[in-house]
C-alpha cells in the first residue's frame, strides 16, 4: 500500500461531515460510475480479508491532528490545577510535528484550541461556520407543499468552512488495483459533482489535489496507532488496557442509484471507534499503514455491500503508566 495525502479546498456548504468510511462509500458509487461495477467489483475482492484497494481518512486542517482520545495525564497535560482542565478540554488540535514525540511529551502547550489553529495558519475567524437551511416536504403526486397537516417545513444544518482553509486527506492506497491517476479523477468527479446530503441542491462541492505535504518519520519506540477516521477494531489482536477510544455508532443509509432499489435505503447501525483513538496492537508492524477491517452484512437492499470499517493511522509511542 501506499500511502498518498490529497489537498482538499471546499467551495460550497456541507450537510455531511467528511469522514473517511462515508468518502470511501462516495468512491465506490464514483468508481462505478466512471469505470463499471465490474471494475468496483474486481477492487472489492478480499476487502473482508484485510486486502482492501484503499483506506481513506477524514479530511483534517492541513498540518494539524485530532487530539487523540487519552486522558489528559497520558498527553503529558498538567492536571494538578483542576481551574485549567476546562481550558484544556477546548484544545482539540496538535501540529503534525508532535508525531515525532511519544504522547506523554504532547502537551498543552503544544495542544491548539480552534482559534489558535487557525492563528498558526494566519487566518482569522471560524474552522466551521453552522447556519440552518429552510425546506419543505413535497407531495410528489402534486408537486406542491400542501396546506393544514400536509405542510411539513423542517431545517437541515449545514456548515461552512473558512473560506481560506486547505484540508488534507489522507488514503493508503494499492496503487496495482487503482492507478493514482484514477484516484485522482474519482475523487474530482466527487468534488464536482458535490459530497453527502444536498449535493443535488449544489453543497459538498469541493477541488483536491495530490499534495507533498511532509510526512514525519516514526517516533522511537513506536508501539500503538492514532487513527484517522472511525474504524472497526472488534475481535482483533489488541493490549486492552492501552487502546482509547470513543464509541461512533454509524447509522447508514444507500446513496447515488441505489436509493431507486426496493427493500429501503437504511443500513443496520455499524458500532465503531471514532476518530482519534489509540489502540495498541499485540503485534507491532511499523511499515503497516492502516488498520482495522472490512465490514459487511449491514443492508438487506444490496447484500454485497460493505463499509469502511479500516483507518489510515501514524505510529505514536505510548508509554507505559507508573
Amino acid at each position: 500500500m501506499q500511502r498518498l495525502i490529497f489537498t482538499l479546498t471546499p467551495k460550497t456548504a456541507f450537510a455531511t461531515p467528511l469522514a473517511g468510511d462515508t468518502l470511501f462509500g462516495q468512491c465506490c458509487w464514483a468508481i462505478r460510475h466512471l469505470f463499471t461495477e465490474e471494475k468496483l467489483t474486481q477492487l472489492l475482492a478480499g476487502y473482508l480479508e484485510n486486502k482492501p484497494f484503499m483506506v481513506v481518512s477524514d479530511a483534517m486542517p492541513q498540518g494539524f491532528l485530532p487530539r487523540p482520545t487519552l486522558p489528559t495525564e497520558r498527553l503529558g497535560f498538567d492536571t494538578s490545577d483542576t481551574k485549567q482542565r476546562k481550558e484544556q478540554k477546548a484544545k482539540k488540535w496538535f501540529p503534525e510535528s508532535v508525531l515525532s514525540l511519544p504522547l506523554n511529551a504532547w502537551t498543552e502547550k503544544k495542544a491548539l484550541t480552534e482559534s489558535e489553529m487557525l492563528n498558526a495558519m494566519n487566518l482569522t475567524g471560524q474552522y466551521l461556520k453552522t447556519e440552518a437551511q429552510d425546506h419543505n416536504s413535497l407531495n410528489r403526486l402534486t408537486g406542491t407543499t400542501g396546506a393544514g397537516e400536509g405542510f411539513a417545513p423542517f431545517q437541515r444544518q449545514t456548515f461552512w468552512y473558512h473560506p481560506e482553509i486547505k484540508l488534507s486527506v489522507v488514503i493508503e492506497l494499492d496503487a496495482e488495483r487503482l492507478s493514482i491517476e484514477k484516484l485522482t479523477d474519482v475523487l474530482n468527479w466527487i468534488g464536482l459533482h458535490g459530497y453527502g446530503k444536498e449535493a443535488s441542491c449544489g453543497l459538498g462541492k469541493f477541488e483536491i489535489e495530490l499534495s507533498n505535504t511532509v510526512q514525519y518519520g516514526i517516533v522511537e519506540g513506536s508501539n500503538a496507532w492514532l487513527t484517522l477516521a472511525p474504524c472497526a477494531p472488534q475481535n482483533l489482536s489488541w493490549n486492552s488496557k492501552d487502546c482509547y477510544y470513543q464509541i461512533l455508532t454509524r447509522f447508514g443509509r444507500h446513496g447515488d442509484l441505489a436509493v431507486h432499489k426496493t427493500g429501503g435505503v437504511f443500513k443496520n447501525p455499524v458500532l465503531m471507534a471514532a476518530t482519534g483513538a489509540v489502540l495498541s496492537p499485540k503485534s507491532f508492524n511499523t511499515a503497516q499503514g492502516f488498520t482495522g477491517q472490512g465490514i459487511t452484512g449491514i443492508s438487506k437492499t444490496i447484500v454485497a455491500t460493505v463499509h469502511q470499517g479500516y483507518a489510515p493511522v501514524y505510529p505514536v509511542c505510548l508509554e507505559a503508566t507508573k
